[in-house]
């Protein structure tokens, strides 16, 4: 029986991805920046791929020294762009590319928090980011993940699932079929999750465990149920035994590396991220770009994301905003450290760096989190969950913003840092200054709230059942101190 699934999974049917528009996403066309360093423009494989945004968003093109990305600032200023995207060779796209990014965005205009969405494209090579560009919008209606269960692929099309807590177990839902199929994998997971990616398309790959640039522990903590290494911009699968089997799973997906170190982290053309591109399929890819102990940005836009509410592009960069706002909260100073982009940090190394800045393990946490999460791919692309799946359904109309509770949602009783998310919602047009969000009838702002050109972020308390309905206006008032 073993041997006749693993047949099946190699011989399944290929993807068939259905494609979705955001309702809620803002138009990128003319507000959109392709940003495209100058030594990535001497290819002219690669200028295609930045010509390519150009002609599918009315894009403005700007060329940067990828040496000082704060260049582009006087530019992005006047224009005011709603996304920016970076077209670089992977080269010129590791981490000094995503903390200086992210800290650039913060400074289009003054207030503490990120003024465009944005992401990286990059790849093996320009064919792998044409992909990127080029491709149709995703709805996730397949999945894999390294942290499975017997009901993980309840009510999905198909998919597949490890357990990254035990090598001998996988569940498998082959296309076509309507039963999930639990199946023994000792003593060489490796092998089966390689046999899994050729045989089942997948929309969405979700990972936690060990990683490196350059490797990924299939097992926790357990060298011997194999890994994930790459080769000549290839995925590899490789057993305790040293058998190796390719990963090659074309179908475009996204993958959320949210409890991975360094798999984010392109340090060169050869690296797991660029082998996701070129033989794993991934158009868009969130991941770390240093050691991870803290998490929030990793789990917190895939919580976003899984929410149905936002795409992937808006699910890392509203995170990240839910992170400012929740660092502010405890000491405002730490949201314009700048982390250094251009050397190798250790968490031991920005300890005694932040000493006598840092007060709390929360502190340091969400300010090591701050700018080392990259999002690799167009941030305009609309790759998200289906609507059946969402939980709340947010409605935006100039100074109107309705939440319509679809599912039962439970937020914590009282505001808190570690525990809190206010619900973030994209704007459709830039409010007046001194803007502030008020409950539908009330006379004071909300507390703990945020306006800014780009999103609002509205805490909620307590439990909200399936039909409820909220409504906010944002109107002048007293800025909420938390925007500050």
């Amino acid at each position: 029986m073993k041997k006749t699934l693993l047949v099946s999974l190699v011989a399944a049917a290929a993807a068939s991805s259905a494609v979705a528009q955001s309702s809620n996403s803002p138009d990128p066309a003319g507000s959109y920046v392709v940003a495209l360093d100058g030594e990535t423009a001497k290819s002219a494989d690669w200028q295609k791929v930045a010509d390519a945004l150009v002609a599918k968003y009315s894009a403005k093109l700007v060329n940067y020294d990828a040496s000082s990305v704060e260049g582009i600032l006087p530019e992005l200023r006047k224009l005011k762009p709603r996304y920016v995207c970076f077209v670089t060779a992977p080269e010129r796209a590791g981490r000094s590319l995503v903390v200086e990014a992210a800290q650039a965005l913060r400074k289009i205009d003054d207030d503490p928090y990120g003024d465009a969405i944005w992401g990286i494209v990059t790849g093996y090579n320009a064919d792998d980011a044409m992909r990127m560009v080029e491709g149709d919008p995703i709805e996730v209606e397949s999945i894999a993940t390294s942290m499975g269960g017997s009901r993980t692929l309840d009510g999905w099309k198909h998919g597949f699932a490890s357990d990254e807590g035990n090598m001998g177990r996988m569940w498998v839902k082959l296309p076509g079929s309507t039963n999930t199929v639990e199946i023994a994998t000792a003593p060489n997971p490796a092998k089966s999750l390689a046999a899994a990616f050729r045989g089942i398309p997948v929309d969405y790959w979700v990972t936690s465990g060990h990683a490196t640039e350059h490797d990924w522990q299939i097992i926790y903590n357990k060298p011997k149920g194999g890994c994930f290494v790459h080769k000549n911009g290839r995925l590899v699968a490789v057993t305790s035994q040293n058998d190796y089997a390719l990963v090659f799973s074309p179908n475009p997906k996204v993958y959320i590396a949210a409890g991975n170190c360094l798999i984010g982290h392109v340090d060169g053309k050869d690296c797991m991220a660029t082998a996701w591109m070129h033989t794993g399929g991934a158009v868009q890819m969130l991941g770390y770009t240093v050691e991870t102990f803290y998490g929030f940005m990793g789990w917190g836009a895939k919580s976003m994301f899984e929410s149905g509410r936002y795409t992937a592009a808006e699910a890392f960069y509203l995170n990240n905003q839910v992170l400012l706002w929740a660092i502010g909260k405890l000491n405002k100073d730490l949201r314009d450290v700048e982390i250094p982009a251009k050397e190798k940090l250790s968490t031991r190394k920005f300890i005694r760096m932040m000493q006598g800045r840092i007060r709390t393990q929360d502190e340091l946490g969400l300010t090591w989190d701050r700018d080392t999460f990259a999002f690799y791919g167009d941030p305009a692309r609309s790759v998200r969950f289906p609507e059946k799946r969402k939980d709340i359904d947010i409605k935006v109309s100039g100074d109107k913003i309705t939440l319509d509770f679809l599912r039962d949602v439970s937020f914590p009783d009282k505001i808190e840092v570690k525990s809190t998310r206010p619900v973030a919602v994209l704007l459709d047009k830039a409010p007046a200054r001194g803007a502030a969000i008020f409950a539908e009838g009330g006379e004071e702002p909300l507390a703990d709230s945020v306006v800014t050109d780009v999103f609002a972020l509205i805490p909620l308390t307590g439990k909200h059942p399936k039909g409820e309905k909220l409504a906010f206006a944002i109107r002048p008032g007293k800025s909420s101190a938390a925007a500050k």
